[in-house]
């Protein structure tokens, strides 16, 4: 077999690396976008007003004109975590020879545990509001930035535990580019 150059080598694991990038971009881009997120809002909504009571607070969930609201807060489409759900189902589904079975048990178990991350969030934004810890400006960007950031460091450790391929792509880009 002939050794490749290091140029092929860089080409290939380049072309390889800009596919998935696509396919994944593309996936995340659609899935975020496009759908109508309305019952799963209110699915949100009814989950984080439940959490709520159980930790005391009172907790409305209504719909007005298409919206859907907690209390007097809105909940939009990217306060329900869909964005990083819709990323890594991109990642998943993009990611080439991974078998269907391990594609389902990873995208499961990240869906789940940012649904859960997320009304935990919600409830104790409203509950640093309410208990006057906070103002809501303090209180709503800070969490989500740092819930944000949990949820990626918990997307990467998911997606290297269910499918190491992924971490596998990512480094053979970065040792393609090593090579003299």
């Amino acid at each position: 077999m002939l050794a490749m150059s290091a140029q092929a080598v860089r080409r290939e694991v380049t072309l390889t690396a800009v596919q998935f990038l696509a396919i994944a971009s593309a996936i995340a881009i659609v899935l975020y976008y496009l759908p109508n997120y309305y019952a799963y809002k209110e699915f949100v909504a009814q989950n984080s007003q439940t959490l709520m009571q159980v930790i005391g607070i009172r907790g409305v969930t209504w719909s007005q004109g298409g919206k859907v609201y907690l209390n007097e807060f809105e909940i939009q489409r990217m306060c329900t975590g869909v964005q990083v759900t819709a990323v890594f189902l991109g990642i998943v589904v993009a990611i080439p020879k991974v078998d269907l079975r391990r594609r389902l048990m990873a995208f499961g178990v990240v869906a789940v545990s940012v649904h859960f991350a997320n009304i935990g969030r919600i409830a104790l934004e409203i509950w640093l509001l309410y208990s006057g810890i906070l103002p809501w400006s303090l209180a709503h960007y800070p969490t989500g930035l740092i819930l944000g950031v949990f949820s990626v460091a918990f997307l990467v450790l998911a997606a290297d535990y269910f499918i190491p391929e992924i971490g596998d792509l990512a480094f053979s880009v970065v040792d393609a580019y090593r090579l003299p």
